[in-house]
């Protein structure tokens, strides 16, 4: 799966001290990280902001980190944390974090933008470290300053990324299940992606857990993960390993990487979640390509639907679909109900052919009236998806009732 002529991805992994940016588009075999310093595979790039001390200018990355040691700038770090704690930064005079932020995100971006800028993009997908009601304010924010739309921007966590980045390699990679090791410092996670073959597309779900830290005696590090990579790998086939983050870089692996190569494929990398962010816009534009649907927490787990009639066909409109991002649910569409005071709306799980039906009644609805106007609004109230239904009527032909009902719909 490729992306297409004209088609261009952008993959931000935006995290509370490093950020890395790639790019993906049709001339290029995989997702292209970029670095601050040309001709360098400097991809890590300080979530901070420098001024200049003289000439009050921006700047970021390795230019920034300089300047501040030089003390020829005033440096603002972490602006990702400060900004979701709505905090203000002293920079030769008090800045909001999150404007800094914003500065630091449009300096970011502009590294992997098409000649056409931010209105060419595809998609543009922010991977985050989790995803709260916060964060995606905040991106939403950052993202329609940026001159990105809606529809270009997807907000995911790590996990995602990882699961996205994955099933996009070869099949015999992630055939059976595929661990990730992420060590930046002392302790060392997992992430275990697994796809669930009962069901066409596949289910696939990412569970994600501390398996324990590294001894202070670094010449201890190897035995210790070795033990890990054991009892994470223990009753399971896996078919890939992924090793990533700064813990793992020098050459202390030696019999940790026989347990880690036991049987499988494996991979060390800097780069994994921005260039599987990229992934993620390609496979949400080719869903009905996909052979797999990923499932977590903030994802939708049933198609929503309407049965709904055109002519003499009848056929049923999603409102929402199995797999889609809950807190970036929103749509607004015109119906007309005839012959009933209710609305039913369809529930149905990925390959499934069953289906649930909720009946939503619109008590004080005319019963005299055969056939109503109604206005439909799909948006996320309190971390629910809700779906408010209003009678709008005819305009001068025949005025609505201004009636309005409200239903949480999972």
């Amino acid at each position: 799966m490729r992306p297409a002529d004209g088609e261009w991805y952008v993959g931000i992994e935006l995290g509370g001290r490093w950020t890395q940016v790639s790019c993906y588009h049709g001339g290029l075999p995989e997702p292209e990280t970029k670095s601050t310093v040309a001709g360098t595979d400097l991809y890590r790039i300080p979530t901070a902001i420098c001024k200049r001390r003289v000439t009050g200018q921006w700047c970021f990355g390795e230019e920034a980190s300089r300047m501040a040691e030089t003390g020829e700038g005033l440096y603002a770090d972490y602006l990702l944390d400060k900004a979701q704690k709505g905090e203000t930064v002293f920079l030769g005079k008090e800045y909001q974090a999150e404007d800094l932020l914003m500065v630091f995100l449009r300096k970011t971006l502009h590294l992997a933008l098409p000649a056409g800028g931010a209105k060419a993009v595809t998609k543009c997908v922010f991977s985050v470290e989790k995803v709260t009601e916060g964060v995606v304010g905040l991106l939403c924010r950052m993202a329609e300053k940026l001159g990105l739309s809606k529809d270009q921007l997807i907000i995911q966590d790590y996990r995602e990324s990882f699961y996205a980045y994955a099933v996009s390699q070869p099949e015999e990679l992630w055939q059976h299940d595929v661990i990730l090791f992420f060590c930046d410092g002392e302790e060392v996670w997992e992430q275990h992606l697994s796809c669930s073959h009962k069901t066409k597309p596949q289910v696939a779900t990412v569970e994600e857990r501390c398996v324990g830290k590294l001894p202070e005696d670094v010449g201890k590090w190897d035995a210790a993960f070795s033990e890990m990579v054991r009892e994470a790998c223990a009753g399971k086939v896996v078919s890939s390993v992924y090793l990533i983050g700064t813990g793992f870089e020098g050459n202390w692996m030696q019999e940790s990487l026989q347990a880690v190569c036991r049987g499988r494929r494996a991979f060390q990398g800097k780069n994994l979640y921005t260039k599987g962010a990229c992934y993620a816009g390609l496979l949400s534009m080719r869903q009905e390509e996909a052979k797999t649907v990923y499932f977590c927490d903030y994802k939708l787990k049933e198609h929503l639907l309407l049965k709904v009639r055109k002519g003499d066909t009848s056929y049923f409109y999603p409102l929402a679909e199995a797999g889609s991002d809950r807190h970036q649910a929103g749509k607004e569409l015109r119906i007309l109900l005839e012959g009933s005071a209710a609305l039913d709306v369809w529930a149905r799980e990925p390959g499934s052919k069953g289906a649930r039906v909720e009946s939503l009644e619109l008590p004080g609805l005319p019963s005299e009236t055969r056939r109503c106007r109604l206005g439909l609004s799909l948006y996320l109230k309190e971390g629910r998806l809700s779906l408010k239904i209003r009678d709008i009527g005819f305009g001068g032909l025949r005025a609505g009732t201004g009636l309005e009902w409200e239903y949480e719909l999972e």
